[in-house]
């Protein structure tokens, strides 16, 4: 009659079941600390062992754990980064500061620019027009060409105030 090897079978199951539990949860910490991917696809290939083994009842504890890492992971899909390397509310309340104030700097400059255009714009348009008018005093008769002149004075004179 053949040897009960039973005891040893399952003894030997126990054993690789510690095994991939132990190597998921170094998986598991080096996320943790070094930050990377973190879904079940890829702790399970990591650490070699099946998502199956990940779902199944006797490892709640550690889909819960890669859960709530996946969880700190960002929405952007991008992988966490580890603990000491994240922004602290301090150092990130600072750098919106920064960055409002170099906003609220650049819409100024912004603005003043626009207005600058705007000046030289109608500087440009009056500028066209004495030309315009210049060209035409020339092929008129003195007495017109004078009123014309006058007229463009005149012009420039209610603009500026």
């Amino acid at each position: 009659m053949p040897a009960d090897n039973s005891a040893h079978l399952i003894e030997s199951a126990r054993q690789r079941r510690l095994d991939c539990i132990a190597r998921v949860h170094a998986v598991l910490d080096d996320l943790e600390h070094h930050g990377g991917r973190v879904s079940v696809t890829a702790v399970a290939t990591r650490a070699g062992v099946s998502r199956t083994f990940l779902y199944d009842e006797g490892q709640a504890a550690l889909l819960e754990r890669l859960k709530k890492l996946a969880a700190k992971q960002p929405s952007s899909g991008r992988p966490a980064l580890p603990g000491e390397q994240r922004v602290s509310t301090k150092s990130h309340e600072a750098i919106v500061r920064a960055l409002r104030t170099a906003n609220q700097k650049l819409s100024e400059d912004n603005k003043r620019l626009r207005d600058e255009l705007a000046v030289a714009l109608g500087q440009l348009r009056d500028l066209r027009r004495v030309t315009r008018s210049t060209a035409d005093a020339a092929s008129l008769p003195d007495s017109v060409s004078h009123t014309n002149h006058q007229l463009t004075n005149h012009d420039r004179e209610q603009r500026s105030r």
